[in-house]
């Protein structure tokens, strides 16, 4: 019985560890190490630059395909968006018909075709503020969108 005790003690700690990381992040939008340090804890490889801009942008891959996160609205460090944004390229012949097709029937992942490269975005809004679970609901999201976008245009 003690031992089941120290079992169930144990648990409720390491929820409490878990949920220690996760949190509201605040109003203003986020910082480039805030999705980094989310994406960091997903395991998610993580190349912090900045984009033509000088805005922030994070470099990264899931399931082998590269992609990456621009960040909108930037005053100081925060920014009010974040846009997910992966580019397949080889897509000139890919007819519009089927472009349009994943826009109507995907509820998330807006896709397109920019000179021979098919793209597909997702925004964030974090303006007014969000949490690390929310940040890292949308990436797991996103990698899904990842995953099943080459093989919709197969």
């Amino acid at each position: 019985m003690r031992f089941m005790y120290g079992v169930l003690a144990a648990a409720m700690l390491a929820g409490v560890a878990g949920s220690a990381a996760a949190g509201p992040l605040p109003d203003g939008g986020v910082t480039a190490a805030e999705v980094a340090g989310v994406m960091r804890a997903m395991k998610l490889p993580v190349e912090q630059t900045t984009d033509r801009q000088g805005d922030p942008l994070i470099l990264s891959a899931v399931s082998g395909r590269k992609f990456g996160v621009y960040f909108y609205q930037c005053q100081a460090a925060r920014c009010g968006s974040i846009q997910f944004s992966a580019g397949f390229e080889g897509a000139a012949n890919i007819p519009m018909v089927k472009v349009m097709e994943w826009n109507r029937t995907k509820r998330f992942g807006r896709a397109y075709a920019d000179s021979g490269t098919l793209y597909v975005e997702m925004d964030m809004d974090v303006e007014r503020g969000a949490t690390t679970e929310a940040l890292a609901n949308n990436l797991d999201r996103w990698a899904a969108v990842v995953e099943q976008f080459p093989k919709f245009f197969q």
